[in-house]
């Protein structure tokens, strides 16, 4: 229950005044203090919200700014001001880059407005702030949500196979590749085909990668492995070992 600022020492104006007065002097945790204060008052007031999340935001706490800005953005909707709670999430994701739900929500607010293109380039932005070992799942989570909004993606597709290949899931990456390539032309497939050959070094791999490059400089492309009557499947150590690398 919000208290009721009958305390003596509580003086509403002060305190702003103070606050003001502090984050304009750099003194972030004193103006966090007395910001705090009057939201203990009036916890759904967004003009302070607004004020306070970015200095949550700034000295580390990084939860408690998130729920600061989701509640200026969610006061915005209820307003039916929708293009300034997308500039809210917008900001969010600034000062928040590892808030997943950050990205989602300024995407699904694309998304909502007709904007798809935009919510698949959000959320593959976000997901490149999620590349260490340990944050890769929600990187992979937003590429999977890109997907649902645009199935074949080319950006969000080939980072989400590269992804899934580094998580251990190589074989849902090959599937995606597979399917990429099918879809894809000229540079992109030449992108494709070199993806292919990284998530998986096979003689198949190595003979298209080769083929696509031959194509980019208008030599006849080898044959494929087994073609030939009598032919190994098996490619030099030599060229491979290049390949691979």
């Amino acid at each position: 229950m919000p208290l009721s600022g009958t305390d003596a020492a509580y003086d509403r104006s002060s305190i702003l005044d103070a606050a003001a007065r502090a984050r304009a002097r750099k003194k972030r945790t004193r103006a966090i203090e007395l910001y705090r204060w009057v939201l203990a008052v009036e916890p759904h007031n967004a003009e302070l919200h607004a004020k306070l999340a970015p200095l949550l935001a700034e000295t580390g706490q990084y939860f408690d700014a998130w729920c600061s800005f989701r509640s200026v953005a969610r006061a915005c909707l209820r307003d039916g001001q929708g293009a300034k709670a997308l500039a809210v999430y917008r900001d969010a994701t600034l000062y928040l880059p590892r808030e997943a739900e950050a990205w989602l929500a300024v995407a699904r607010l694309q998304y909502k407005s007709g904007d798809s293109r935009h919510a698949v380039e959000t959320l593959v932005e976000g997901s490149r702030n999620f590349r260490t070992r340990w944050l890769r799942p929600q990187a992979i989570y937003l590429l999977r949500r890109a997907r649902e909004v645009e199935e074949w993606n080319f950006e969000a597709v080939s980072e989400l196979a590269q992804l899934l290949a580094l998580h251990e899931q190589r074989r849902e990456a090959q599937m995606l590749l597979d399917g990429l390539a099918l879809r894809s032309g000229g540079e992109r497939l030449r992108r494709v085909r070199s993806l292919q050959l990284r998530v998986s070094p096979t003689p198949v791999g190595l003979w298209r990668w080769l083929a696509n490059s031959l194509r980019r400089r208008g030599d006849d492309p080898p044959e494929e492995p087994g073609e030939r009557e009598g032919s190994s499947s098996v490619v030099p150590l030599r060229i491979a070992r290049r390949a691979s690398r």
